[in-house]
């Protein structure tokens, strides 16, 4: 009996203790403060990027693996650290500051909160680079406004499944673009490919569209809509584009490329995301911004 009695006054005084610490306001601001602990972040050096793979909705674990591995590659080439992770509380402003660059790798669905989508968008406005591959540019993010209408712009409709995946040819269409660079006028990949409502809205940069001749544009699997063509030119298709966003300019690159491992052994796709991480993050031309070349 006095076991119990102990243990239910140690109940009691634990409750009381967080009631009153909520309630004098000292509970901290999971937008501002730093709630990671692991001792590899605290370790990690600067400039770096933060890989959040996150999933909700649909999860691309073969395009996350190759993704993550290609981009750890290129940023000890760059010079930057790296921190892979799935857990939302990154995104608060202490945290987020160690980042020159977050890649939204096939991130599906609601995965963060409203604080946490704050957050992101506060330590974009200060200029910082953003890239989206693939499954990050689906339909299951329209809930967050800045991302959807503002980063994306484009709403996903469906994708091939007669078959899956296809060998398709990608045309470069903005080849002065610093992305583009080492890049040819056009080269083949073999993926899943994305339709979208329409081309991209705002002041985005298309950079390469999809030849709708060399692959079968349809899905009779599933869904209301099976011809999923977007137009005969592969400016009517757009498969990856660019737009600089606020006053700081912003960067950010989305690309549909990427449900598969096997992209990322493309020489010409590994070049696309090279370039695109060295452009979001102003290592090159700095100070003209390019966001309209």
């Amino acid at each position: 009996m006095k076991r119990i009695i102990l243990f239910l006054s140690f109940l009691l005084i634990a409750c009381s203790g967080e009631q009153t610490s909520s309630e004098s306001g000292t509970t901290a601001s999971p937008q501002t403060t730093s709630v990671l602990t692991t001792r590899y972040f605290q370790y990690l050096s600067e400039p770096s990027i933060l890989i959040f793979s996150a999933t909700q909705d649909w999860r691309h674990e073969e395009g996350i693996a190759g993704a993550n591995l290609t981009i750890m590659k290129l940023a000890n080439e760059m010079g930057y650290s790296y921190f892979t992770s799935e857990d939302p509380s990154v995104f608060n402003d202490t945290d987020l500051a160690r980042f020159k660059i977050i890649v939204f790798n096939n991130m599906t669905g609601d995965t963060l909160n409203k604080v946490q989508e704050a957050a992101f968008e506060k330590w974009q406005s200060a200029g910082n680079g953003t890239v989206l591959i693939h499954g990050a540019g689906d339909s299951s993010h329209m809930d967050w406004d800045h991302y959807h209408n503002g980063l994306i712009g484009a709403t996903f409709v469906s994708h091939p499944m007669a078959p899956q995946f296809q060998e398709a040819r990608l045309e470069v269409l903005a080849p002065s673009h610093p992305v583009m660079k080492n890049v040819p006028p056009s080269f083949f990949v073999t993926d899943e490919w994305y339709t979208f409502d329409a081309p991209p809205t705002g002041n985005a940069v298309v950079l390469a569209g999809l030849d709708e001749s060399t692959y079968s544009p349809v899905n009779t699997v599933y869904g209301d809509r099976s011809d999923l063509r977007m137009g005969p030119k592969p400016a009517d298709h757009p498969i990856i584009w660019a737009r600089c966003m606020g006053p700081e300019k912003a960067r950010t690159v989305f690309t549909a490329i990427g449900h598969r491992y096997q992209v990322y052994d493309s020489p010409d796709v590994a070049q696309v995301l090279n370039n695109t991480l060295y452009w979001v993050a102003k290592e090159t031309d700095p100070q003209s911004g390019e966001c309209n070349p």
